[in-house]
């Protein structure tokens, strides 16, 4: 399951990951509360940078996200520095802002 809002409002963003970055593998996963009352929401980072995030209770797809460098950071753990550069790169070629 998709939320509405990405399947209606993130194609492009959607095609650039399908097309150019590539979905990769999941490498860390973490649960994140933010009071939506909805539930907490699970984020998901793969190894090509970018960040899914579901509904952690229905596991419906919310969104994805090209990652910049501090949205990879901002978890807690130590994030592989090649990693890092490849959203950097991202955030570079402006792919972020889809």
């Amino acid at each position: 399951m998709t939320s509405k809002h990405y399947i209606n409002d993130r194609r492009r963003r959607e095609e650039l990951i399908q097309q150019v970055i590539g979905e990769g593998k999941v490498i860390a996963k973490f649960i994140v509360d933010k009071g939506h009352r909805e539930g907490a929401e699970r984020h998901e980072i793969t190894d090509t940078g970018i960040i899914v995030i579901y509904n952690n209770s229905n596991n419906k797809m919310i969104t994805k996200l090209i990652a910049r460098p501090n949205q990879i950071t901002r978890y807690d753990w130590t994030a592989p520095e090649e990693l890092i550069a490849i959203a950097r790169e991202h955030k570079r070629k402006k792919y972020n802002c889809y």
